[in-house]
C-alpha cells in the first residue's frame, strides 16, 4: 500500500505526524522543565519546516511548465531546499548546545520523568515508522540521481583505442563510465537525516528520563543537559555533510571525478582543433552537468566543425557531461606544411590564450574568468 504513494503524499503524511508530535512534546517539555525534551521538540519544529520546504521544492521541480524567470535553474529547487534544511539544522544545533551549557552551570530539577519517558518512546516509535516509510520509497527510486564519477587519469584509456590507430579518441584520457545506481536524492536524503537524527535524540531522551526517574543521587539531573548536548552534537554532525554536498553543487562545482585539465587535453586531441579556452564544466543538480567552451579550429568549414563538435560531445559524455555549448573560432589559414603550421599555431595560441570574440576592455571586470 505504502509503495503506491508518491513522494509528495509521503511527505504530507510525515508533516502531519511531525506537527502533531511537536505540539505534544513541546507542551510536556515545558511542563516538566526538561531541556532534552524541549530540544527534541524544537528539532521536530525544524523538521516540520524542513519537510514543508522539501515538499514545496519537490512540487516546483515536478512542474510541467518551466518558470520562464528561472530558466533551467528551477531544477535546483529540491537542492536549494536541502541546503536550507541543513542550515536550519546547524543553527538549531548551536542553539541547543549553548542552552545545555547554561543548564550545566545552573542546574534545574526535572519533574515527572515518567511522562518524559513516555514521550520519548512515542517519538522513537513515530520516527522509526517515518524512516521506514520514506526509506522504502527512496530505495525504489535509487540509481537515478547521481552523476557517474568520471575519472581522468592516463591509466583510464580504453584498451581498444590503443589497438586501433585510426580511432578518433586515440590518446584520450577519458573512459565511458556507466552510472552505478547508488545515488540518493539530496532533498529526500535531508528529510531522512532529520528523521534518523530525531530517532537517536529520542533514545537519548529515554535514557535521561530513566536515569532521573530511577536514580536517587542529586547529580541525576545532569543527565538532562548532558543528553541535550549530545543531541546538539548529533544535529551538527548530521547537518554538516548535507550543507557541504548541496552547497558545493549550488556553487556550480566541477562534476565529481572530472579534471578540467584532462578534459582540455582530450578536446585538443580532436583532429582540426587548435586549442580550447574558456572551458567550464559545472553541476546543475545531482544528476545533470553542463559544459561550455570556445573551440579554435583550423578549418573554416561548417561541416568540419560539426564533425569536431560530435567528437567533443562524445568526449564530454564519457565524463558524464551531456549538455554542452560550443563556440567556434577560426584560426589563421594553414600553409603547405599543415602539420608543422598547425603545431606552431597551437603553441602560439596556448601562450597568448586570447579569445577572438571579446566585448572590450570595459567588460574585463565582469567576465567569468577575468
Amino acid at each position: 500500500m505504502s509503495s503506491q504513494l508518491s513522494r509528495s503524499q509521503r511527505l504530507m503524511i510525515i508533516i502531519g505526524i511531525s506537527f502533531s508530535f511537536f505540539v505534544a512534546e513541546i507542551s510536556v517539555g515545558f511542563y516538566t522543565h526538561s531541556l532534552a525534551l524541549v530540544a527534541d521538540a524544537f528539532h521536530y519544529m525544524n523538521d516540520l519546516v524542513g519537510f514543508i520546504v522539501a515538499l514545496i521544492a519537490l512540487r516546483i521541480s515536478q512542474r510541467d511548465n518551466t518558470p520562464k524567470a528561472l530558466s533551467f535553474g528551477w531544477q535546483r529547487a529540491q537542492l536549494l531546499g536541502a541546503f536550507f534544511n541543513g542550515v536550519f539544522l546547524l543553527a538549531l544545533g548551536v542553539s541547543i548546545f549553548l542552552q545545555s551549557i547554561e543548564r550545566f552551570v545552573s542546574l534545574q530539577k526535572v519533574e515527572n520523568p515518567m511522562l518524559i519517558l513516555i514521550m520519548g518512546c512515542v517519538g522513537l516509535t513515530l520516527n522509526i515508522i517515518s524512516v521506514t516509510f520514506l526509506h522504502e520509497h527512496d530505495h525504489d527510486h535509487e540509481g537515478t540521481n547521481e552523476l557517474p564519477a568520471a575519472t581522468g587519469t592516463d591509466n583510464n584509456i580504453d584498451l581498444s583505442t590503443l589497438q586501433d590507430t585510426t580511432h578518433p579518441h586515440q590518446d584520450h584520457r577519458h573512459q565511458v563510465i556507466e552510472p552505478k545506481g547508488k545515488g540518493h536524492d539530496l532533498g529526500m536524503m535531508g528529510v531522512l537525516v532529520h528523521l534518523i537524527g530525531d530517532a537517536i535524540n529520542n533514545v537519548g531522551v529515554i535514557i535521561a528520563a530513566a536515569v532521573i526517574w530511577k536514580a536517587k543521587y542529586e547529580g541525576r539531573f545532569y543527565a538532562d543537559p548532558g543528553v541535550s548536548m549530545g543531541i546538539a552534537i548529533m544535529i551538527l554532525l548530521s547537518a554538516l555533510p548535507l550543507v557541504k554536498n548541496s552547497g558545493t553543487i549550488l556553487l556550480e562545482s566541477v562534476p565529481l571525478g572530472v579534471n578540467l585539465d584532462d578534459v582540455k587535453h582530450d578536446l585538443e586531441k580532436v583532429e582540426g582543433v587548435v586549442s580550447i579556452h574558456e572551458l567550464h564544466a559545472w553541476r546543475l543538480s545531482q544528476n545533470k552537468a553542463l559544459a561550455s567552451a570556445h573551440v579554435l579550429t583550423s578549418d573554416d568549414s561548417l561541416t568540419s566543425f560539426m564533425n569536431q563538435a560530435r567528437l567533443i560531445n562524445q568526449c564530454l559524455h564519457a565524463y558524464g557531461i551531456h549538455s554542452t555549448t560550443l563556440q567556434p573560432e577560426l584560426a589563421t589559414s594553414i600553409g603547405g606544411d599543415g602539420g608543422r603550421e598547425l603545431h606552431g599555431l597551437r603553441q602560439r595560441t596556448v601562450k597568448t590564450a586570447s579569445c577572438q570574440i571579446s566585448c572590450g576592455s570595459l567588460c574585463e571586470d565582469l567576465t567569468c574568468c577575468g
